[in-house]
């Protein structure tokens, strides 16, 4: 699923006056370049989030007008408008500049790149998830005491613009700083958000998964070491003699499908993780980039739900459990989570849960007038790779019995957390990520986290500590990417690198 990870890189009210205080920037200046002008008019257009402003800015400047057009209005259901902030790169033929969301306070890097008559913009580059080098608004970190009217004010802007469905949990060690919960998790009938709503949370599910293959091996009952074939011994030999449970919990072994539409379909109808079982076996001469051929462990991060579908496999045959059932008796029950579901029989019952909302149509065509719920993108099964549903004050009990030795030992905590494998290295900015068990471990700048996040059509969370601060964020959405909004605001306010 390298797509996701290309996907999540392309991966304070102003009328408060703490917000007016805290984070007043320097005045941008636009560089002597031949494509600030053009720079100058693509921010007029997006800002004005007007299509008709929009179309005639790409038809001036952009050889693929249309496709532009749609990634503009993308990009504005995410961040909303934007300000200029920092210069990244100039050349004769780019210049690329990092822009903070004016509502938001997410950043994003554009970079625009300019044919050889030097007439239009042949090419547009975005990198989100990331943040720029060196000391960033606002400039100081915010003290613990500031943290609840402050994300107050900040959420509930968002909330008021459209740019905000969920809820936010932050927390210091056993203390909850601040939470709250904004936006409907039903539109047709009504209904808020609050917090103890449940909310999909996509890949952050893998956590969960992750941490149940630990406690079986705590409890001796598998080793990381263990070739899949021991467990699954249907599935083909070449493959699953090379396999480890730990290339699957790293996602470094080459097994990955996703490419297929055929597969994807049987996957979101599958009835039990062994009907996802059944379809890899079933489309496995389909694997992505003509894998299966002479098939190779692949031995460095390639993130693919596939892996953890067969752990969820794993762990049904070592515990005689189903997937729901063990979450259910060894995390959800020692920890406390009681607003927790990985059996959407019990999800169904329950009359707290969260709808998702998509710009995107049942088709997956883009249309950024309306919102409409994502069923036609959810699954049958809560999946081991993407499909529990939690609220935000159990995911802060979960992280805390995983920290505080209630789940799992210190030592295999410590395994978990452990770099295992290199995602991604950027060291212009001061960007790193490795991926341990099920876990990811993000350095930007002086900030350091380990968590996930999780991102379908209409599900969007963050689920992250900060050791160094013995800090909590938790974001949740019903609204897809905006839950990077507030867990990447949240994360410059903890550290802007001061």
């Amino acid at each position: 699923m390298r797509s996701f990870f290309i996907l999540f890189l392309s991966c304070f009210l102003t009328s408060s006056g703490l917000y007016a205080q805290e984070t007043q920037m320097p005045r941008f200046e636009w560089p002597d370049h031949q494509v600030s002008a053009i720079f100058k008019d693509f921010l007029k257009a997006y800002n004005s989030n007007n299509q008709k402003k929009i179309s005639a800015y790409v038809q001036k400047y952009h050889t693929r007008p249309v496709r532009m057009a749609r990634r503009m209005q993308q990009l504005f259901t995410q961040y909303g408008a934007l300000l200029p902030y920092q210069m990244t790169v100039q050349r004769k033929d780019r210049l690329g500049l990092w822009f903070l969301g004016k509502d938001t306070k997410n950043w994003v890097e554009i970079t625009l790149f300019m044919n050889k008559k030097g007439d239009k913009i042949r090419g547009t580059g975005m990198m989100r998830g990331m943040r720029p080098k060196g000391l960033l608004p606002p400039y100081k970190a915010m003290a613990p005491s500031k943290m609840k009217a402050h994300l107050e004010a900040y959420l509930q802007n968002l909330s008021k613009q459209d740019h905000f469905s969920g809820a936010v949990l932050v927390a210091k060690d056993d203390q909850v700083l601040f939470e709250g919960a904004y936006g409907d998790r039903n539109k047709k009938k009504g209904l808020k958000n609050n917090l103890n709503t449940a909310f999909c949370l996509a890949s952050t599910t893998k956590t969960f998964t992750a941490v149940a293959i630990a406690q079986l091996a705590e409890k001796g009952k598998l080793k990381f070491t263990d070739f899949i074939s021991k467990y699954i011994p249907e599935y083909p030999k070449d493959i699953a003699q090379q396999v480890t449970i730990h290339h699957l919990l790293t996602h470094t072994s080459g097994i990955e499908l996703d490419d297929y539409k055929p597969f994807n379909q049987a996957v979101q109808k599958a009835r039990s993780v062994e009907e996802l079982l059944k379809a890899q076996l079933k489309y496995m001469d389909h694997m992505n980039e003509n894998r299966r051929k002479n098939f190779k462990v692949l031995n460095k991060h390639d993130y693919s739900n596939e892996n953890f579908s067969l752990l969820g496999v794993i762990i049904e045959r070592v515990s005689g459990m189903s997937y729901a059932q063990y979450l259910e008796k060894n995390i959800f029950k020692p920890a406390g989570m009681n607003r927790s579901f990985a059996d959407y029989t019990k999800l169904a019952q329950d009359h707290n849960q969260a709808m998702g909302y998509t710009f995107y149509d049942n088709d997956r065509e883009f249309n950024p007038e309306k919102r409409q719920e994502n069923t036609a993108f959810n699954d049958v099964i809560a999946s081991p790779a993407g499909g529990v549903y939690s609220s935000v004050r159990d995911l802060y009990k979960y992280f805390r019995a995983i920290n505080t030795g209630k789940l799992i030992s210190p030592k295999m905590r410590a395994v978990l957390f452990n770099k295992q494998t290199k995602v991604f290295d950027f060291k212009a900015i001061e960007a790193y990520e490795s991926y341990g068990y099920g876990f990811h471990i993000q350095q930007a700048g002086k900030l350091k986290n380990i968590g996930h996040s999780g991102r379908k059509m209409g599900v969007g969370s963050r689920f992250e500590y900060f050791p160094a601060q013995d800090m909590y964020v938790i974001v949740l959405s019903n609204y897809g990417f905006p839950a990077h909004n507030p867990a990447s605001h949240i994360r410059d306010l903890i550290e802007p690198n001061d």
